[in-house]
């Protein structure tokens, strides 16, 4: 899995023997962990993060839910990560895959109550989309910051695009992961299938700053009440 890539990430590497599986040892809850009657938001941080990443966002972020932060299944340098350094390949999907079948497999063990949503931040945005993709049912919104879907056509497109999942998709204008063209490309994607809210901080990066951050929290407040009044 080591190859060169254009923005200096580290390679990624596999972690033990056999498929790739949810570090259950390094799962994070906030702010405390799920019972049988909670509503579970995952937290899927980025190439070469760890799980702290985004938990330390889970206090500035809407209560009544258990945020749940997972450690990516592969290790990237000092970090970990769910798939290939960017740019990503057709030959990148087998990756993605185990890294979705892992988070599946690890749901569906170990969270007693129901995961409502995603909120993933560029490698993990990726991951929440194809949790999706895999299963159009799977979340009732997700929140894609500075990420994209994987870029190929797959065969649960379409039901995800009827089901019209609510998605915000949270992204600087400076950010050096996308190019005018690849942005335009993101936008049609998502708005074809999902149910788009987009926020654009123009000067940001590749990263969250508050305007994000506050649009997250008001995505994630209003997505919570239409649950709890249907």
């Amino acid at each position: 899995m080591s190859r060169p890539n254009p923005f200096g990430f580290p390679p990624v590497e596999r972690i033990g023997e056999g498929p790739a599986r949810i570090d259950e040892s390094a799962v994070r809850f906030f702010p405390h962990a799920p019972g049988p009657q909670d509503r579970v938001v995952l937290l899927l941080h980025g190439l070469g993060s760890n799980e702290q990443d985004l938990l330390s966002l889970a206090p500035m972020l809407p209560g009544g839910v258990v945020y749940a932060a997972l450690r990516g299944v592969l290790a990237c340098g000092p970090g970990f990560g769910w798939l290939a350094p960017p740019p990503l390949g057709a030959d990148d999907l087998g990756l993605l895959e185990e890294s979705a079948a892992a988070l599946e497999d690890w749901a569906s063990r170990a969270v007693p109550g129901r995961i409502v949503g995603a909120i993933g931040f560029s490698q993990g945005a990726v991951l929440s989309l194809q949790l999706l993709r895999r299963d159009a049912e799977a979340l009732d919104w997700v929140v894609v910051l500075s990420g994209a879907p994987f870029p190929a056509d797959l065969p649960g497109d379409a039901a995800l695009a009827e089901q019209g999942v609510p998605a915000l998709w949270g992204h600087g204008g400076q950010d050096p992961l996308f190019d005018p063209t690849m942005e335009a490309q993101v936008r049609d994607w998502l708005r074809r299938h999902t149910r788009l809210t987009e926020e654009l901080s123009p000067s940001l990066g590749h990263g969250i700053d508050e305007q994000i951050l506050d649009a997250v929290a008001a995505f994630v407040r209003a997505r919570l009440a239409e649950g709890t009044s249907s």
